[in-house]
């Protein structure tokens, strides 16, 4: 279930070749508007598929759906990508129906992700009153990258930065990072490998965001509200 906007087209393609790869059935394939303001009809049809799990493509929306999924008990767990559920604010802006809601994400509060991960967010809270958004841990490091990026280059000339961006290997809030070359299939977007960013998983429980996944930095397991039926 993905809302229709042009960030999910290629996140959909990607779903479609990799979750049938993954031993998973697509049973059916939801786009919908971004100004839905009633789930109803798309959650019924939903229910009539009997699928297993929702995997989710959504950030323009996430509090009306979420509502929605608990007023009506879909006894479906979501689970994907909840861009607003990433807010530290999305608990209270649910009035706590995003009980048993994951997301995947960058990093949390709680989580020492990298020894720079807990020091900024407890810092950024004292500052500002509330933990930062997945983008505040991005964009926390990105200023050093580029900072680090512009010494070494001398300059802030485009080309001499780029040069030096390319060469990053920077340990920051999210992880390790280090960047494709731009003759690479994947130009410029962040290298995998041994302490490189993998992202994490984690859920809405008793108000707060609790990572599951992956194992090492997990503080707890998945858990859904009584009214999701699991099949697996």
């Amino acid at each position: 279930m993905s809302e229709d906007a042009a960030w999910t087209k290629p996140l959909d393609i990607g779903y479609e070749a990799c979750l049938p790869k993954a031993g998973l059935k697509v049973v059916e394939h939801i786009r919908f508007s971004p100004d839905t303001t009633d789930f109803t009809p798309i959650f019924n049809k939903m229910e009539a598929a009997k699928p297993d799990v929702i995997v989710t493509g959504i950030s323009h929306v996430g509090v009306q759906p979420t509502v929605q999924w608990k007023n009506q008990q879909v006894p479906i767990p979501m689970f994907g990508i909840s861009a607003q559920a990433l807010s530290p604010s999305f608990w209270g802006d649910t009035n706590g129906a995003a009980e048993g809601v994951p997301s995947l994400a960058v990093a949390t509060p709680d989580v020492a992700v990298t020894p720079k991960t807990k020091p900024f967010a407890t810092a950024f809270k004292a500052k500002f009153g509330t933990p930062p958004a997945y983008t505040g841990y991005t964009a926390y490091d990105e200023v050093y990258i580029i900072a680090e990026a512009i010494q070494r280059a001398g300059s802030t000339d485009p080309d001499k930065m780029v040069a030096e961006l390319e060469k990053t290997d920077f340990e920051g809030t999210i992880g390790k990072i280090q960047f494709y070359g731009k003759n690479d299939e994947f130009t410029h977007g962040i290298k995998s490998g041994p302490g490189a960013v993998t992202g994490l998983v984690f859920q809405w429980q008793n108000g707060k965001q609790i990572t599951v996944w992956p194992k090492a930095i997990a503080e707890g397991k998945l858990k859904f509200p009584d009214f999701v039926k699991l099949s697996q």
